[in-house]
């Protein structure tokens, strides 16, 4: 079984955060900040392997070459948003199957990338990286960074509806933003999952959590064994990955990361959970 890392993070001005800087570091650009008139430059940080930027499909055929443009693209989002702390970006952080090729990966990250941008309307600037020379050669992984409103080709209009909070979103018969980010989740690993099986490749993604697992009954915490591999419905995890012959890839990659784990945890160099790891240290080149 891969292994299965999907963050979510948003982007803040008032933590100083700048989606410019974000941008500019993810795609190893130099770009300049309008706003507050500081360059970012990233050309020198190796491990990037392709970067682009995707539009909703609303957009097609429309005259849009500034959103094409990362510099224009994100300078811009800067601008629309006036409040001191806003919201002016969000991220995803995926880890890609090392299992597949590099043309498999980039099909992939596309796929997902063009899902969130029809879903919410957004522009998202994809950038995948690469394992570096000093980290673990599985570690490849996809940076997607999404604006916080709807495009189009005359720029930036409302906020998406991921960034409305729980009490609208409840007016609006949405679902909480958690069981959003469940369903992103999901999404993620049925593409993924898709395109090993394509490939011809038996190893599937896991969208459940080890929490989740645990609380299904599918994985004992004090000894990390799974006791059953199968799906509770098929919106989570298709049917092609609920077959019995499964269960030794899952128990190995449950394995891996807890012996991976203690080695980090005696060694004092990851006091946390693998959730929660830094960006930087994803870039250089931590394997999950």
């Amino acid at each position: 079984m891969s292994i299965m890392f999907f963050k979510v993070r948003s982007l803040s001005r008032s933590k100083g955060h700048s989606a410019v800087a974000k941008a500019a570091y993810i795609s190893r650009h130099q770009i300049q900040d309008s706003r507050t008139g500081k360059t970012h430059d990233y050309r020198k940080v190796t491990g990037l392997q392709h970067a682009e930027i995707i539009l909703p499909d609303s957009m097609r055929g429309a005259d849009a070459d500034w959103a094409r443009d990362r510099r224009t693209l994100w300078n811009e989002a800067e601008r629309v948003e006036t409040r001191r702390n806003a919201r002016v970006g969000r991220e995803y952080t995926l880890a890609l199957p090392h299992e597949l090729s590099d043309a498999q990966r980039l099909t992939l990250t596309r796929d997902y990338a063009h899902l969130l941008s029809n879903r919410y309307g957004t522009a998202v600037d994809i950038a995948i990286h690469g394992p570096t020379r000093r980290g673990d050669p599985r570690n490849h992984h996809a940076h997607l960074l999404t604006s916080t409103r709807e495009i189009t080709p005359d720029g930036f209009t409302a906020k998406t509806n991921v960034e409305i909070n729980n009490t609208n979103r409840h007016l609006r018969g949405l679902p909480y933003i958690v069981a959003e980010y469940r369903d992103l989740r999901a999404h993620w690993a049925t593409l993924a999952n898709e395109q090993l099986l394509e490939a011809g490749i038996d190893q599937r993604l896991e969208a459940r959590s080890r929490m989740t697992l645990a609380r299904q009954g599918v994985l004992d915490l004090q000894t990390d064994q799974l006791t059953v591999y199968r799906p509770t419905h098929d919106a989570v995890v298709p049917t092609f990955i609920a077959r019995a012959e499964q269960i030794p890839d899952a128990l190995e990659a449950v394995n891996r990361w807890r012996l991976y784990r203690q080695s980090q945890v005696r060694s004092r160099s990851l006091p946390m959970a693998l959730d929660k790891i830094p960006e930087r240290q994803l870039d250089d080149g931590l394997s999950l």
